[in-house]
């Protein structure tokens, strides 16, 4: 058993992380802000905190995010993409445990009937599950993933996660402007799984990103078989990712439902972890989470 565990560009215990013999390599959350003109800098920093060890950069492509704060229905929901869909529609947030009505589309701006239920803040994921759903901008990856690609190239890291990939084609502009590059090809919606064996094809490496996945598939219990799917499809080399020991976020002690979930995955064949944004940023709560984690591949090897 492996981790992949995310790490802020600030954070004061990379290294220490990067050193811990579970972990195979850091995954660069690429919302999370750098200072003005200082990203090749900061990189170049963390690559060398790795020691060795591959630096995974997390580009958001079509990932659909909150720009700024909202207060619906009082503001409108600014997002990170010009999109086409057909209204009224319902939108999520919080990884489906909000939701409100989308009535009007406006640019950049959702504009929503209702209420979500709480203060929208930025970085936040937007899914939308409609299958009219259309992005209206021209480029794959955002002006800011070019700004990290740009720089990788001139820093010679090559390694690259690629979040919402529904077509292999969408590798192949990641490669385009980086040949040679690593890329591990996160499936987080339904077109990902219709087109996984040609992603499955282009790709390096295959990830079951639950946060929005769980969100996007049809019924909560289609996670299931989209998780044997793309294991199967990575043949050994699937990572799955999120909604991992969460219970650590509340409880000193894992839940018994934590527990399990980790020990069915391990019994589907997953072996390559990725632990999420919320306990990764808690030097704490993140040993604790890397100690379960081994705990459970002794247990599982013993097994």
């Amino acid at each position: 058993m492996k981790a992949i565990v995310t790490q802020g560009p600030y954070s004061s215990f990379f290294e220490e992380v990067a050193l811990n013999n579970l972990v195979e390599g850091i995954r660069l959350n690429t919302i999370m802000p750098i200072k003005d003109g200082a990203l090749e800098e900061r990189l170049a920093t963390l690559a060398q905190l790795t020691h060795g060890k591959p630096l995974w950069v997390d580009l958001k492509a079509r990932q659909l995010r909150v720009k700024e704060f909202a207060n619906t229905p009082y503001t409108a929901v600014t997002v990170s993409h010009r999109i086409r869909v057909d209204l009224p529609t319902t939108v999520c947030f919080d990884n489906g445990n909000l939701s409100a009505t989308l009535v009007e589309v406006d640019g950049y701006r959702l504009i929503l009937e209702d209420y979500a239920g709480r203060l929208i803040g930025p970085g936040e994921s937007v899914n939308i599950l409609d299958e009219s759903l259309e992005y209206l901008d021209p480029d794959l990856l955002t002006s800011r993933d070019q700004e990290y690609v740009t720089a990788c190239l001139n820093l010679g890291i090559s390694d690259y996660m690629l979040s919402f990939v529904e077509h292999a084609d969408d590798v192949r502009v990641l490669r385009k402007l980086h040949p040679g590059c690593r890329v591990v090809a996160k499936i987080e919606s339904q077109k990902g799984l219709q087109n996984l064996a040609e992603i499955g094809a282009e790709a390096d490496c295959l990830m079951a990103a639950r946060g929005d996945l769980y969100t996007e598939v049809p019924y909560p219990h289609d996670i299931v078989p989209a998780l044997r799917r793309i294991e199967a499809e990575g043949h050994g080399n699937s990572v799955v990712a999120s909604r991992l020991l969460l219970s650590l976020l509340r409880h000193p002690v894992p839940s018994s439902a934590d527990i399990m979930d980790l020990a069915f995955l391990l019994h589907m064949g997953f072996r390559r972890f990725m632990i999420g944004d919320d306990i990764c940023f808690n030097r704490d709560l993140l040993m604790r989470a890397l100690r379960v984690l081994r705990a459970l591949g002794q247990a599982q090897q013993g097994g």
